[in-house]
C-alpha cells in the first residue's frame, strides 16, 4: 500500500512534471524549471511538457522507461520512480520514493499508469 506525503513547493497550473523533478532530483522548483525549459529549446520544443524532454531530463539523472498496464494504487514500489499515469485525456505526473507518494494530493490513484521511470543506481 502506497503511503503520501504532500508535496507541492510551487502551486502552479501544469507543474507536476517539475515538482516531481525537484523532489526526485531533490533541487528548487525554479531551478529544474529553467533546467527544462533550456532542454526542450535544445530539443526544439517550445514546451517541457512535451514526453521527449522530459524523459531525456530523466535519461541525464539515469532513469530508465518501464511500461505497464495497472493503475496507481496498485502500485508497490521501493526505489525512487517518477510515475506518469492518465485518465481520459488528463496526464499527470509524481513521485514515488520507497513507497511514499509524493505529490499535492491523492485524487490520482484510480488514474492509469502509462510509464514508470526507475532510478538505476
Amino acid at each position: 500500500m502506497l503511503k503520501y506525503e504532500h508535496y507541492n513547493p510551487v502551486d502552479e497550473k501544469g507543474g507536476c512534471i517539475v515538482r516531481t523533478m525537484s523532489k526526485l532530483f531533490d533541487k528548487d522548483y525554479e531551478i529544474v524549471k529553467e533546467e527544462l525549459i533550456s532542454l526542450s529549446k535544445e530539443l526544439g520544443y517550445e514546451d517541457y511538457h512535451e514526453t521527449e524532454v522530459f524523459e531525456k531530463y530523466l535519461e541525464k539523472y539515469n532513469y530508465e522507461k518501464q511500461e505497464l498496464n495497472i493503475f496507481v494504487s496498485e502500485l508497490n514500489l521501493k526505489g525512487k520512480y517518477a510515475v506518469l499515469c492518465h485518465k481520459g485525456d488528463n496526464y499527470h505526473m509524481f513521485a514515488i520514493i520507497d513507497g511514499v507518494v509524493y505529490d499535492k494530493s491523492l485524487k490520482y490513484l484510480d488514474m492509469e499508469v502509462v510509464c514508470l521511470y526507475k532510478f538505476n543506481n
